[in-house]
């Protein structure tokens, strides 16, 4: 396998026969490697666009005038130390430490995070309190807004491919508490120590979305071999299986294990995470799922 498959989802209508084609091969991309991308998916292209330039104009700003857009935990009410707001800057995170795995490097991203309650213009969030910082909460709003169509689109062709109801996966995760990260990846040079973006890691997520700049992103495919997806254009979304559709389906859909890889230039992408509602329980129990898996539900 050279690269991850391309689904052209723009004659998809329920119940045609280019949505029957579709729908088979994300089952098989789900089944395979756990990635593909999509196009011909409908959202507008100037929505993409705006939000990666909005965001360029941030990364590009003083790292002092973006160290002010940081959040401290609990400032959106989080009841962990996670909160996913705001800024953090090159070497700060660890996407080997988020697997458990400690003492390995740090990665070269810096990031600006967003969640659900860009929806809602009256929160006080870290943004900048400029022209700039106000265009970037409602490029990225309009992002957001998006990414949750997309995802309840693909999630739906998802649900029929493995015989459940059409609206299975888009009930259960039509409130969920959904965040977005735009990476911006320096370009690697001798100054560096490695040519680490993120380190090899899963999603902890229902499904994925992703969109770049440029190429980067990695995937290890069943037989060890990591390959790069190619970049094709910016409205094109790379999707990945998270841990918890993999559990969900008895890892018939495989959550993949892929890392970034700094290239000769700087690389901006924007990810959206896809979760299930608070309340939805991800585990043996539910009758459609076990009689598709053929489990014997949870007492």
């Amino acid at each position: 396998m050279s690269d991850i498959p391309l689904i052209d989802l723009s004659s998809c209508s329920p119940g045609n026969h280019t949505e029957s084609e579709a729908i088979g091969k994300i089952d098989r991309a789900c089944r395979d490697v756990g990635f593909f991308t999509v196009c011909g998916h409908g959202l507008d292209r100037a929505v993409v666009a705006d939000a990666h330039g909005a965001l360029k104009q941030f990364f590009d700003r003083p790292l002092a005038e973006k160290m002010k857009c940081r959040l401290e935990s609990g400032f959106t009410r989080s009841e962990d130390e996670y909160t996913p707001y705001g800024y953090s800057a090159l070497l700060e995170e660890n996407a080997f430490a988020y697997m458990g795995e400690l003492g390995k490097p740090s990665d070269y991203v810096e990031k600006f995070s967003a969640g659900r309650l860009i929806l809602d213009d009256e929160e006080p969030l870290p943004f900048p309190a400029d022209d700039e910082g106000r265009a970037l909460r409602q490029k990225l709003r309009a992002y957001y807004q998006a990414c949750e169509n997309l995802a309840a689109r693909v999630s739906e062709l998802m649900s029929i491919a493995l015989g459940l109801s059409r609206d299975f996966f888009a009930s259960r995760s039509d409130k969920a508490d959904d965040s977005m990260r735009g990476h911006m990846y320096p370009s690697f040079s001798a100054a560096l120590a490695n040519d680490q973006g993120m380190g090899q890691h899963t999603d902890g997520t229902l499904i994925t979305l992703l969109t770049q700049t440029a190429p980067g992103i990695q995937v290890r495919t069943r037989d060890g071999e990591w390959i790069t997806p190619s970049f094709r254009s910016l409205d094109h979304f790379i999707i990945n299986i998270g841990d918890l559709l993999a559990h969900w389906t008895s890892n018939q859909y495989v959550s993949t294990p892929h890392r970034a890889i700094l290239g000769e230039r700087e690389r901006q992408s924007i990810v959206f995470f896809k979760l299930t509602n608070e309340d939805e329980m991800v585990r043996t129990g539910n009758k459609q799922m076990d009689a598709l898996f053929g489990r014997t539900p949870a007492n």
